[in-house]
């Protein structure tokens, strides 16, 4: 086990200028074949700050970014943090007229991003940029102008009430709104992380595995992570199955992140490149449920990692549950659930109609407080008035607790089906189906019925050749679950609708089947 010192600073700027105090010549961060050590990157970051500073830009101006995960996006980060500036990433798989609307709504004085991205808002009519700057290339570029800059420490002193990033929620209903976190939100889920003993590194070799979007809270706390436990960062341009398994060739022990869906697909592209997978030593993974038959062929073939979820989202900062490597072991109970609250969080389910907490065992809305909840809804007052109730955050997601404080998530409040008068969850017949031989990817929704209200329907995605029809997926089911519970519906379509996240955007089945 390693003894590296974890830095948590009250205030996320001084993380880099800490370790560039302590360890200047040891590298923070490896893009594309490059490495740049703590050293280089405090001093990017100062270039960057003072980069800001020519353009006009004052503490609470954000500076709005649509690019992939490029280097500069951490000096651009650690650099507005050192001045007030708040980043707000904006994600780049969305449609032009999405990003334009989440631009307004930020109301940024400064656009940076890639031409690839940029260029097609100007189909939008209503795109009206501010001052806009293009990374990588060309003496106009926001990389050019940081090289232009002294690397001047400058002249501000960050409180932890400043709002370090701008985070859009994913939206799998409804428009996105902007989340506040501060430093003290990361302060706060740094101290909790530290005390849970999470993404802690065994070995001095180790090395953290990037590939989550920056415009995801994972992706921005990823690497604050690997940054304050003075892990090299490898940091990957996009998402690729290959190349991460190409990575995990290498010499180094990884430490990674992941969403359920892009675990499966990483076990099935070293599948069909006979590849190992054992350099994987530690895999996080959330934001998703993962199948019980999924989690039980990533551990296969990835024989020295340990497996810790954590449950949150965008408004917790990230965490307020985590489930450690132990309590995933084969044959115990609580490996399906999420785990229990993080310290200094306290969770609880409610009663989203009353608001009472409910009994030990029983279904409810899942409600959190912490010191790392959310400042709030960017310029939607009522929004977080609705969100946080008495210092609560209502997650939105229905959940129950066990005899143990084992915390068990079942679906989303909006997505539970409700058929004849009995509340049917699609997390329980999603995860039963997740494990069927025949089947890669399922979702289950709820779509209308004259008499029921409501009836179960799948949406599968096939595995390739195989011949699998509507009575092999309710075959499958009998007495796995109770008749009430079962499709009456099922459809095979050759990939389900997900965002960035990875989650399954439910609303998009449901327009397909009113089509």
């Amino acid at each position: 086990m390693t003894t590296r010192e974890i830095l948590n600073p009250p205030i996320i700027a001084d993380l880099i200028r800490e370790q560039a105090r302590q360890r200047p010549d040891q590298v923070g961060l490896i893009f594309e074949g490059k490495n740049f050590t703590y050293g280089e990157m405090n001093e990017r970051s100062n270039r960057a700050a003072q980069a800001f500073l020519s353009l006009g830009l004052k503490s609470g101006d954000r500076v709005a970014w649509l690019a992939r995960n490029v280097a500069t996006f951490w000096d651009a980060l650690f650099g507005a943090a050192k001045i007030g500036v708040v980043m707000t990433p904006i994600n780049w798989r969305l449609a032009p007229a999405e990003v334009v609307q989440i631009l307004g709504d930020a109301k940024a004085k400064i656009f940076i991003g890639e031409a690839m991205f940029i260029d097609p808002l100007k189909t939008v009519d209503s795109y009206a940029p501010p001052s806009t700057l293009m990374i990588e290339g060309g003496d106009e570029s926001f990389d050019a102008l940081i090289d232009a800059q002294e690397p001047i420490e400058p002249d501000y002193a960050p409180s932890s009430d400043d709002v370090v990033v701008q985070l859009y929620t994913s939206g799998t209903t409804g428009l996105p709104k902007g989340v506040l976190l501060t430093n003290r939100c990361y302060y706060e889920v740094g101290e909790a992380g530290e005390a849970a003993q999470v993404v802690v590194p065994k070995t001095e070799d180790e090395a953290i595995l990037h590939a989550l979007p920056h415009f995801h809270v994972a992706g921005v706390n990823f690497g604050f992570m690997g940054f304050s436990r003075s892990m090299p960062v490898i940091q990957h341009r996009q998402f690729d199955p290959a190349a991460i398994v190409k990575d995990a060739q290498g010499p180094a022990p990884l430490n990674s992140f992941f969403v359920p869906v892009m675990i499966m697909m990483i076990v099935e592209a070293a599948k069909q490149m006979q590849l190992p997978l054992d350099k994987f030593v530690c895999v996080s993974y959330g934001a998703a449920p993962m199948p019980e038959a999924l989690l039980d062929g990533a551990m296969a073939v990835m024989p020295n990692a340990a497996f810790t979820q954590f449950y949150g989202m965008t408004e917790t900062t990230g965490g307020v549950t985590v489930l450690g490597s132990t309590d995933h072991a084969k044959g115990k109970k609580q490996r399906v659930s999420a785990g229990k609250p993080l310290p200094g969080c306290e969770v609880k389910i409610c009663d989203p109609a009353t608001g009472e907490e409910v009994a030990q065992g029983e279904t409810g809305e899942i409600v959190a407080k912490s010191n790392f909840i959310m400042d709030g809804y960017w310029n939607r007052p009522d929004a977080t008035a609705e969100a946080i109730r008495d210092g609560w955050y209502w997650s939105g997601d229905a959940g129950y607790m066990d005899e143990n404080g084992f915390l068990y998530v079942v679906d989303r409040i909006k997505d539970m089906i409700i058929s004849g008068g009995e509340n049917i969850y699609p997390a329980e017949l999603e995860n039963i189906l997740a494990a069927h031989p025949d089947i890669a990817d399922v979702a289950v929704i709820g779509v209308p019925d004259a008499k029921w209200g409501e009836v179960v329907k799948v949406v599968a995605v096939k595995r390739i050749a195989v011949d699998l029809d509507e009575a092999g997926v309710t075959d499958f089911l009998k007495d796995k679950i109770a008749g009430f519970k079962m499709p009456r519906i099922v459809e095979f379509i050759p990939m389900l609708p997900r965002n960035p996240s990875g989650k399954i955007l439910k609303t998009e089945l449901r327009k397909m089947h009113e089509e």
